[in-house]
């Protein structure tokens, strides 16, 4: 049997190259590539030199033994601490220091001279440590477990308030 073979009819062929010539680029898009190449060689030329800075084996090998030297003398500094704390000294963190240093005679006499209702508003914007020390010269027993509103509620009551109050029944 014999295969059959299509004859290529030439009409249909020119139709087919016809619709092909459709997909050509015209002449705006021509110059715009053509524009476009001297720009895609310098990123060419840009990734050449990228590469070209690649290290080659000499300098792989240098890095590695670079590393392997690091290692190993870190490893050594793990069986000798005191080798390592003088090569490596531990970095000494800040203390605190007090934010402001408050006179406590000074905060007294203030508070002293407030009105009553402004006082306990006072005390709260203190430091715990501060109104420790100032319970402490009013002889006020002060627990170092209280909370500050409630050392503050203390100081407020027994140290100004109770002493207000007294002085008014008097007459004072």
């Amino acid at each position: 049997m014999k295969k059959r073979t299509k004859k290529l009819d030439l009409n249909d062929t020119l139709i087919k190259v016809k619709d092909c010539l459709s997909l050509l680029p015209d002449d705006q898009e021509r110059q715009r590539i053509t524009h476009s190449i001297p720009e895609i060689i310098k990123e060419l030329d840009v990734l050449r030199e990228n590469i070209d800075h690649f290290p080659d084996k000499s300098e792989t090998h240098q890095v590695s033994s670079a590393i392997h030297t690091l290692v190993s003398f870190f490893d050594t500094l793990k069986d000798k601490p005191l080798l390592a704390e003088i090569l490596l000294p531990k970095k000494a963190r800040p203390r605190k220091i007090k934010s402001s240093i408050i006179d406590i005679n000074t905060l007294h006499s203030q508070l002293e001279g407030l009105p009553t209702e402004k006082i306990l508003e006072e005390l709260t914007k203190h430091k715990k440590d501060i109104l420790i020390e100032l319970s402490t010269k009013l002889n006020i027993t002060a627990n170092k477990k209280l909370t500050k509103d409630a050392l503050a509620d203390r100081i407020f009551k027994l140290g100004f308030a109770n002493k207000r109050g007294y002085n008014i029944l008097s007459g004072k």
